[in-house]
């Protein structure tokens, strides 16, 4: 499984380099960006979890602007509590998962392509994931209330996945070309299946981030002057 996983990885990484080698090549214009999103669900903390992303922009031509990524996905399930028939605390599970994804988005672009005006972009996403996931038992301990019995228990996943979004980039006036877009976002990748593997009880509801919707802004920054 590892070996197959590490062969996925290594494949991903020499096919994004060879495009990458390709658009240098072709004196594609690059742009770097960095971004934020958040993804509504109602078993996490806040009724939310989030991510944290850097990547590049590559125009090759007017209505394609390809993206290379690499976000941090994280979110803290919510507590689950365990009473007794006095209604005193016996357990309480915490949570946490987080992954870290490859992605590679061939943007496309709607609309007017002037670099002092906005325009819509459609992304659809590919990713890769590695997810880690967490959980935390502490048991009321009888030999000694104020020290409960903590026990920690791991899971891990790995998973290719497929995303769409929407949105609407805002060109800033000025000598360079610096954007902001915001987005909407149909999220494919399922940070759920390594927290299931973490259930004590079987028969629980199973956790699945996938099919949320979540909204991002992504900063660009243009490293060469606008043409005049």
């Amino acid at each position: 499984m590892q070996l197959s996983v590490l062969k996925n990885v290594k494949q991903i990484i020499f096919t994004l380099f060879l495009f990458i080698i390709t658009v240098l090549k072709g004196n594609a214009q690059i742009r770097p960006f960095i971004g934020g999103a958040v993804y509504l669900h109602s078993d996490f903390e806040k009724s939310s979890f989030g991510s944290f992303s850097l990547g590049s922009e590559f125009k090759i031509i007017k209505f394609l602007r390809p993206e290379i990524e690499i976000s941090y996905m994280f979110g803290t399930p919510e507590d689950a509590v365990s009473l007794d028939d006095k209604g005193l605390t016996i357990s309480t599970s915490t949570k946490f998962v987080s992954a870290i994804n490859y992605s590679f988005c061939p943007k496309i672009v709607i609309g007017d392509y002037e670099e002092d005006s906005g325009y819509i972009q459609i992304l659809p996403k590919y990713s890769f994931s590695r997810i880690e996931a967490r959980r935390d038992l502490a048991s009321r301990n009888p030999a000694d209330l104020t020290n409960p019995i903590i026990v920690r228990q791991n899971a891990s996943d790995t998973q290719h996945s497929l995303g769409i979004g929407v949105g609407y980039m805002l060109n800033f006036s000025g000598d360079y070309s610096n954007s902001l877009a915001f987005n909407l976002y149909y999220n494919g990748i399922n940070l759920g299946k390594a927290l299931n593997e973490l259930k004590s009880n079987p028969n629980s509801s199973n956790y699945s981030t996938q099919d949320v919707l979540g909204f991002g802004i992504n900063f660009y920054l243009g490293l060469k002057k606008k043409k005049v």
